[in-house]
């Protein structure tokens, strides 16, 4: 089983340093003079501390001119060989190990995302309460003084449409935060499926391979 796996680890190997010395000597100066529209389009799912890559710390120094996106490309099929670079786990050890990470990668993610939104629901009571006090303040302001009828309504009929108008912009707020959480939590959920369903494909490789090597050593 040894010389089965550990030939597509030394492969996979082989592939990850041949794409770093390519990357290496390819010139970046292009990207940067791509437009905002192209790196938004090209903008990975996850922020980085969510992807399942290697800890790849030790090769930055040699790895500053390569773009983030490759590095991160590089990173993630690093995490992926490193899985299966111990040939005496079982599947079922490596499909948990992969699980704990997995796991862990989304309570992260979960827990920055409570945070924005506790942060977000702070500073919209902030903002309500300082306008809920600015009202107060200009009608109080607004009765110490002698005025007439058209004035007294010429005034509440202003407060109330800045009070609308406050709301409003409130409501529009609170509308684009939800959107922007909804689709952080839908690309954090589709790219956990693309990485599941790679690490789906390489453990039944694996598997295949841990089979027929046990039997091999049994002698069937």
């Amino acid at each position: 089983m040894a010389g089965l796996w550990s030939g597509k680890t030394k492969y996979i190997s082989l592939v990850y340093a041949g794409c770093l010395l390519v990357t290496l000597g390819c010139q970046i100066s292009s990207k940067r003079s791509e437009n905002t529209s192209s790196q938004n389009e090209n903008a990975p799912l996850v922020d980085d501390k969510y992807s399942l890559t290697a800890d790849r710390q030790q090769l930055e120094e040699l790895r500053k001119n390569i773009p983030e996106e490759k590095k991160k490309e590089n990173d993630e099929l690093a995490f992926m060989s490193q899985l299966f670079a111990d040939e005496k786990k079982t599947p079922s050890q490596i499909r948990d190990k992969f699980d704990s990470i997995l796991r862990k990668k989304r309570e992260l993610f979960q827990k920055d995302m409570t945070k924005a939104r506790e942060a977000y629901v702070k500073e919209e009571k902030r903002r309500k309460d300082e306008f809920t006090k600015q009202q107060d303040e200009a009608r109080s302001d607004f009765k110490k003084r002698k005025s007439t009828r058209e004035q007294s309504t010429e005034f509440y009929n202003d407060l109330d449409a800045k009070r609308k108008e406050f709301y409003s912009a409130e409501r529009d707020k609170r509308e684009e935060f939800e959107s922007d959480m909804r689709d952080k939590r839908k690309n954090f959920d589709d790219y956990a499926r693309e990485k599941n369903s790679e690490f789906s494909q390489e453990l039944r490789a694996y598997t295949k391979q841990f089979e027929d090597a046990k039997k091999s050593a049994s002698g069937h």
